[in-house]
């Protein structure tokens, strides 16, 4: 779908081009006074044990928020019009897994039942996953549904009342136009997955993960990753049983079938993996212990001057939930979450600061969000936009905060999701008198997969031009292979666990200049004359235009 010209601003008042003219001049000529020590406070404070690693719901959740509002209130934000206040609440449903939960297979009549977390993980967890008596299962390949690319895991198989069972990832591919070559697409995500067997009516649905020399260690991560309370939105739709397969339990699956493990991976790697029936049966009896919680996402406002343009917003956003006390690692049980997120919040918050002390403002008006149980699926932002007094198509643009450049400084910044949009010529004009230049993503890191794992896709998902900025890899003093391979060693080494903490070295000037980029950025979008549009045939440009043809 090609996307509809850029919307222009209607020709202005004399009084008003009058205070346009001094909102630019007072935004160039007034230092942008981000500071090192006051990102450095904010972060302490989120960051510290006293939050309990700010968990939806918890205790030190609600501290975090508090404290957030407080600074919110501070800076001088306001609650959007119709909301009686900076705190929207979430009402979220929480469910944990016990290890009483079993699910059985049962393949020729010779039945194994599985031990929660040895054997399996749940991906989704909660009554609804219950299948009380055994079903027939089902090899499904990678388990896509892919139009665009001619390709279907599902073809001739109908799956209706049956578990299936997936390969983890996708086809293997060197061209482009198929599943985007070497690199990964949306439909090797899980959640995708997942959803493509609920819409063919699966009641199950296991994943196969593939093989790799550190099989104990990456299982282990694995489990700890999914060691964690399951949340939805208290009005979410049900979902299906949904589990990782050890890999040995894997092989037994497998082993009375048409094709052995073996056989599977060997078509895989060659491109011609096929999917069939089973000669198994599964059932699950879950246990669970639930609740329901309400967790609030931050929402003030920095009213735009332009009184043509000041009904339209961009939104600056961060997430302030991390996952809480969680499986320990080497003791602590502590997730701190310091990089992810309470750097990106201690930007949001320094930022929404300088907006609302420019004087007399930017053109179009700002909305700082601070959303909740981003970790559990983006559910805060997604609750923003369903109950949001501004409709969607009023929304100009999101820029996502999620994480701060703290390894070292840096001379590049990569926009993720800049090339779905306009937003990456914005973020090259905002940043060049910084002196930082804008860098694609390298293969497999920072890439477009990272786009459908933040905020920004729930903003995305709703037509509204989004973009995640992040550091690159242009390093003084090191190597570009050097700087990749310092991200790559902090994301296996503290990514999601305890070590995200506040004893690991952080450099808070890299982190200031990476948000005062932010900044500019979103003072970029908020005073230019053209909004930011979809490239043609970015999906997203077609709910841009539903959105905009009915107001909503």
């Amino acid at each position: 779908m090609t996307s509809r010209r850029a919307r222009r601003a209607p020709a202005l008042s004399a009084a008003a081009a009058v205070l346009v003219a001094a909102a630019a001049a007072a935004a160039e000529e007034r230092p942008l006074a981000i500071t090192a020590a006051d990102l450095r406070a904010h972060t302490v404070v989120l960051g510290s044990d006293a939050m309990a690693g700010r968990a939806p719901g918890s205790a030190g959740g609600k501290r975090a928020a508090d404290y957030l509002a407080r600074q919110l209130r501070a800076a001088g934000l306001r609650p959007l019009p119709g909301n009686l206040g900076l705190e929207q609440p979430v009402p979220l449903h929480g469910s944990l897994a016990s290890p009483e939960s079993t699910l059985e297979l049962v393949s020729l009549g010779e039945a194994r039942r599985l031990e929660l977390g040895r054997d399996y993980l749940l991906a989704s967890a909660g009554s609804q996953t219950l299948i009380p008596r055994r079903v027939p299962m089902v090899f499904v390949g990678y388990g896509i549904v892919a139009p665009e690319f001619d390709y279907n895991d599902y073809q001739g198989f109908d799956v209706r009342g049956r578990v299936v069972v997936y390969l983890d990832g996708e086809p293997p591919s060197d061209d482009p136009d198929f599943f985007k070559g070497p690199e990964p697409t949306v439909y090797a995500a899980p959640e995708t997955k997942k959803r493509i067997a609920l819409s063919r009516g699966a009641v199950g649905s296991l994943l196969v993960p593939l093989p790799r020399p550190d099989l104990e260690a990456a299982w282990n991560r694995t489990r700890r990753d999914y060691g964690f309370e399951t949340l939805s939105l208290a009005y979410a739709l049900p979902e299906h049983l949904s589990a990782i397969l050890h890999p040995e339990v894997a092989a037994w699956l497998f082993a009375d079938a048409l094709y052995d493990l073996e056989a599977v991976l060997a078509m895989a790697a060659s491109g011609t993996l096929r999917g069939f029936y089973l000669p198994t049966e599964a059932s699950f009896r879950g246990r669970f212990r639930v609740r329901d919680v309400v967790a609030p996402n931050l929402v003030g406002v920095v009213p735009g001057i332009d009184p043509e343009l000041r009904g339209r917003y961009v939104v600056l956003l961060a997430h302030y939930d991390h996952l809480g006390v969680g499986p320990p690692v080497a003791g602590d049980a502590i997730y701190n979450g310091v990089v992810d997120n309470a750097l990106g919040v201690s930007c949001v918050v320094e930022a929404a600061r300088q907006l609302a002390s420019v004087r007399p403002g930017p053109r179009r008006s700002v909305i700082v969000l601070l959303t909740t149980a981003e970790e559990a699926g983006l559910l805060g932002a997604r609750y923003f936009l369903d109950h949001s007094p501004v409709p969607p198509a009023r929304l100009a643009a999101a820029v996502n905060v999620d994480g701060l450049a703290f390894l070292s400084p840096f001379n590049d910044l990569v926009g993720i999701g800049g090339e779905l949009s306009d937003l990456g010529e914005h973020l090259r004009r905002a940043v060049a008198p910084l002196g930082l230049g804008v860098s694609g993503p390298p293969d497999g890191v920072w890439d477009h997969v990272a786009y459908s794992r933040g905020d920004q896709l729930a903003f995305a998902e709703d037509g509204v031009p989004s973009i995640l900025v992040n550091e690159g890899f242009d390093w003084p003093g090191r190597s570009h292979d050097e700087a990749l391979e310092a991200a790559l060693t902090w994301m296996v080494e503290r990514y999601h666990s305890p070590a995200d903490d506040l004893d690991q070295p952080l450099d808070f000037e890299a982190a200031t200049l990476h948000c005062t980029a932010v900044l500019r950025l979103v003072l970029e979008v908020a005073n230019a004359d053209t909004e930011p549009r979809w490239r043609p045939g970015v999906p997203y440009a077609y709910e841009r235009l539903l959105s905009e043809a009915d107001g909503r």
